[in-house]
């Protein structure tokens, strides 16, 4: 995430729309790993205004096939008639969170099995509405390999290598 000179905030999504009654919605994040550690505050930047700082009053995943959209409650906004009002504004957060790599940051990785052989390179990060897919370029084809926990369990920038498991499966497919 980038941060913006002088302000100290960093991009984090957008409102999506509003949910249920009591002042919730559904925010679409950049990155789901930017959100893993609910943040304290979200700042709100209404149109002709500065940046306007909310507490966090719940925030979880709102669906499990969809990582990357949030239910969120601030404190003080209580309706839907108020949340309403937000629907396609930026949100952003005080805190800077390492979140998953850029592409010009993981090309020419190796790529490396739990059993820890080598699978490939990566050629590209592409990004999907759900979560980052790693296109990696084996000796004879290409991998693709969504950038999630239960596949990628790490990277090691100083060796430039990306530690994967339960890849088995997804090498196997055509």
């Amino acid at each position: 995430m980038a941060k913006e000179p002088g302000q100290g905030l960093y991009p984090l999504g957008m409102i999506a729309k509003a949910q249920g009654t009591r002042g919730g919605f559904l925010m679409e994040v950049n990155d789901p790993a930017a959100v893993e550690e609910k943040p304290d505050l979200l700042y709100l930047r209404y149109p002709e205004k500065q940046w306007v700082p909310y507490r966090v009053a719940e925030l979880r995943p709102h669906h499990p096939r969809r990582r990357n959209v949030f239910f969120v409650r601030l404190e003080g906004i209580d309706t839907r008639t108020e949340v309403e009002k937000l629907r396609g504004l930026d949100v952003k957060t005080d805190r800077y969170i390492e979140s998953s790599p850029d592409s010009d940051d993981v090309s020419g990785y190796s790529v490396i099995r739990s059993d820890g052989t080598r699978m490939g390179e990566v050629a590209d990060l592409m990004d999907t509405p759900a979560y980052r897919i790693l296109v990696v370029q084996s000796t004879d084809r290409v991998i693709l390999i969504p950038w999630i926990d239960q596949f990628v369990t790490g990277v090691e920038d100083s060796s430039r290598i990306i530690r994967t498991r339960n890849t088995v499966e997804l090498e196997a497919l055509e």
